[in-house]
């Protein structure tokens, strides 16, 4: 592959799969903790190393008056972030892991909070978490309560080495596609480098201006945004003309229908192919059922996938 037909990836990968949000505490935390337990092991690779559910850091957390450092340069540290539930309403904790604490975020997860979220990665030379990491979490939107984002976030070292690059990718693949099989009533997912990290908000989002509550509850109609790998739902997938146009259009080396009557749209065989030329062919393909509008260059210094038109509807 020559320069021309690669590219470099962004510092941060984003897998996300929307689906409708169980309004019942006990099978919110099923769909919730089987994401957690399922997710870390592919998306983590040689990061997770060391890991388990029975790893205990107290010792490590506690040391220096809970100051750190928290142990020896590349090691690894685990941590939790979630929203716990009070009489007075939710509250934010972080913590280290521990297996008191799994079982407490566990059980915290049928409360439903808004954010609840796994972190791994290796300590740096100041014995605090640095990188590589990978941030497993589930998340709500007051403003899209119908709709819970099931997201895995990490650095892309893995995918940036020639030694471990194909591995890296054959890995999110195929658990993101045994995943949105698995849950049949996909309303969203994709794979891309170039989401907003705090907002979680897609690149195309971002660029028009739109929030989560004003996309999440249109995915049967509308997609959030576009990239190398993108799952629509069966009302997009229906207003696109199906999976045999999508195929006669040849924007998408792989096109394959779901169980739950979306699509599985990857764009190129290998993500590093996903340039320019090939993210146009996408949005041209996809204008259809894209939110309207022009979107705004991004003022960050990394990369967006984007085509800086208005989609022809």
């Amino acid at each position: 592959m020559t320069a021309q037909q690669s590219i470099r990836l962004n510092s941060l990968l984003r897998a996300e799969i929307n689906v409708p949000c169980p309004a019942e505490g006990d099978a919110y935390r099923q769909l919730a903790r089987d994401w957690f337990m399922q997710a870390v092991g592919p998306l983590a690779g040689a990061l997770g190393d060391g890991f388990g559910y029975g790893l205990d850091l107290t010792a490590r957390a506690l040391a220096n008056n809970g100051s750190g450092p928290y142990g020896a340069p590349g090691t690894l540290w685990a941590s939790f972030y979630y929203d716990e539930t009070t009489r007075r309403g939710q509250r934010p904790v972080e913590t280290y892991f521990s297996p008191a604490h799994w079982q407490e975020f566990l059980r915290q997860l049928g409360n439903r909070p808004l954010v609840a979220q796994l972190q791994l990665a290796l300590i740096d030379d100041e014995g605090q978490p640095g990188e590589p990491w990978l941030e497993v979490s589930v998340t709500r939107d007051d403003d899209a309560p119908g709709v819970v984002s099931l997201v895995a976030v990490r650095t892309t070292e893995e995918f940036e080495n020639p030694a471990t690059a194909d591995d890296a990718q054959q890995r999110w693949e195929s658990f993101l596609r045994d995943q949105v099989e698995r849950h049949g009533s996909v309303l969203y997912a994709s794979v891309a480098d170039d989401a907003d990290y705090i907002t979680g908000r897609t690149a195309l989002e971002d660029g028009l201006g739109l929030l989560l509550g004003d996309t999440l509850p249109e995915l049967e109609t509308t997609l959030r945004g576009y990239g190398w790998l993108t799952v629509c739902s069966p009302g997009v997938l229906t207003a696109l003309g199906g999976v045999p146009a999508l195929r006669a259009g040849g924007a998408f080396a792989e096109v394959a229908p779901l169980p739950g009557g979306g699509a599985w749209l990857k764009a190129t065989d290998r993500i590093h192919a996903y340039t320019e030329a090939r993210v146009r062919a996408v949005f041209e393909a996809l204008a259809p059922v894209l939110p309207p509008g022009k979107p705004v260059p991004s003022i960050a210094s990394e990369t967006s996938r984007l085509v800086y038109e208005t989609p022809k509807q």
